[in-house]
């Protein structure tokens, strides 16, 4: 279907050759970034079960999950995760899932204070058209909170929790979390900006934040068509063209394959961790 939407639209491919190489090398340095931030929340969400990884099996590990993810459906490449780590720590598989869920949904309310308070200032109708859902997601939040300290809730889900949302390492988590999101979003930025599409920074923080929510659940490799196909029905929020969101996530996509592949290299050769 892609090159059938590239046959239909073969124009587009021309504004490609709007990319500069400062831009192509600040888009794959980014990239570069985004996978040591990766790396960086995944090291200390493993803490929480007592795996204690240094930086450089994180990063490859990381670098592996990243790319199974990316390139087969399901989260083939959280499954091989989970397993390397399963054969080298003892741990309970209902634990390990426990806490990425909970951190896969917990990451996801810094973003959504940061994208509201950004639209806030920048485009007040969008927060006074939407106060309803604003107030319910922030509801939601309190009560996700509450539910994770609940005794009551540990006891009947039988959930070992020892958790503390103003810890040292919870803030170390969101910080890298905030710090990716603000570097997914430069790159869709300078994406756009080289395709000479005229947008707003908060066009390319909306878009990072949409796939944000996407990244939950895994479908189809790197959940290509289920993102770009949430992003396209939301363009009222981050004004940007069907046809703009489909090639900046070709190039996206791109940047990243190659990083994660310069990365296994460079594992392959150095590293004695696999």
């Amino acid at each position: 279907y892609f090159f059938y939407f590239i046959y239909k639209n073969i124009s587009i491919l021309d504004n490609i050759k709007n990319f500069d190489i400062q831009a192509i090398a600040l888009i794959i340095l980014l990239k570069v970034i985004n996978v040591k931030l990766l790396s960086n929340i995944n090291l200390h969400i493993l803490k929480y079960l007592d795996i204690k990884l240094t930086n450089a099996e994180s990063l490859d590990l990381t670098v592996k999950n990243i790319l199974g993810n990316l390139s087969s459906p399901l989260r083939l490449g959280s499954g091989y995760k989970l397993s390397y780590l399963k054969n080298r720590y003892d741990f309970k598989i209902k634990d390990f899932l426990v806490w990425h869920t909970f951190f896969g949904i917990l990451n996801l309310f810094p973003l959504m204070l940061i994208f509201f308070m950004y639209a806030t200032y920048f485009d007040v109708v969008l927060i006074v058209n939407n106060l309803i859902i604003i107030v319910g997601l922030v509801a939601l939040f309190i009560t996700f909170l509450y539910l994770i300290e609940n005794d009551v809730v540990k006891q009947r889900f039988n959930f070992n929790f020892n958790f503390t949302f103003f810890s040292k390492n919870n803030l170390l988590i969101q910080t890298n979390n905030v710090l990716f999101f603000f570097s997914n979003s430069l790159i869709v930025f300078i994406i756009l900006e080289s395709l000479t599409v005229k947008i707003s920074f908060f066009s390319a923080l909306a878009y990072s934040f949409l796939s944000s929510f996407v990244n939950l659940l895994n479908v189809t490799p790197g959940n290509i068509g289920v993102k770009e196909g949430l992003i396209i029905l939301f363009n009222q929020v981050h004004k940007i063209s069907y046809l703009s969101i489909i090639i900046t996530s070709f190039i996206e996509r791109l940047a990243s394959l190659i990083v994660l592949f310069c990365f296994q290299l460079y594992f392959k050769n150095k590293s004695e961790i696999f």
